[in-house]
């Protein structure tokens, strides 16, 4: 078996480390929880991505750990009422988005390599200015799909099992939450 083999074979196994751990998000109740676990598992997965050549993804998971890192703060400090003003400040969001742009010009020669950047800057966009976690949960499913694509096509065997299961779940909460909407809804009238 030679060198570059063995490293795809590492980074696949390393993706499915990083699912299995991921999983345990779908069982914490509190915001900061889910964010700093997922901070912990963009390091895995920008390590698997890394290691099978799938550098787009990579850097998209790059920005999304710095996001989430960003947003895990926002969460902490928002809970205490102290500098509100610094993490709620459009700064921040204009320049992440701005990063994720750049990255997206520097492989517009590649088309594939777009998705999971796009995808970024869109859940991005969405979770920084809503509170509304139905509308949370279609911007997830709807940004997995391109995530899925760009896993097909760079043969991420562990991105594919993972982004089609948040997109499940993601899909789930939505009709669950259409569901809790009708029966308040018949219970109000």
């Amino acid at each position: 078996m030679e060198t570059q083999e063995i490293i795809i074979l590492v980074g696949q196994a390393i993706g499915i480390v990083s699912f299995l751990i991921s999983c345990i998000r779908y069982f914490l109740k509190k915001k900061a929880s889910i964010i700093k676990l997922s901070i912990f598992v963009y390091i895995f997965y920008i390590i698997h991505y890394f290691m099978i050549g799938a550098f787009a993804g990579s850097y998209a998971l790059v920005i999304s750990l710095v996001r989430d890192t960003y947003l895990y703060q926002r969460e902490i400090h928002h809970k205490k009422h102290r500098h509100r003003k610094f993490y709620n400040n459009a700064f921040v969001f204009i320049m992440l988005f701005v990063v994720y742009f750049s990255f997206m010009l520097l492989n517009i020669q590649n088309p594939m390599n777009i998705l999971p950047l796009l995808a970024g800057v869109v859940y991005m966009s969405f979770e920084w200015f809503t509170t509304n976690k139905t509308t949370l949960k279609i911007a997830s499913a709807g940004t997995n799909i391109p995530w899925i694509v760009y896993d097909v096509l760079t043969l991420s065997f562990a991105g594919i099992i993972a982004d089609s299961v948040s997109f499940v779940v993601a899909f789930l909460g939505i009709l669950k939450d259409k569901k809790l909407r009708k029966k308040v809804v018949k219970h109000n009238h």
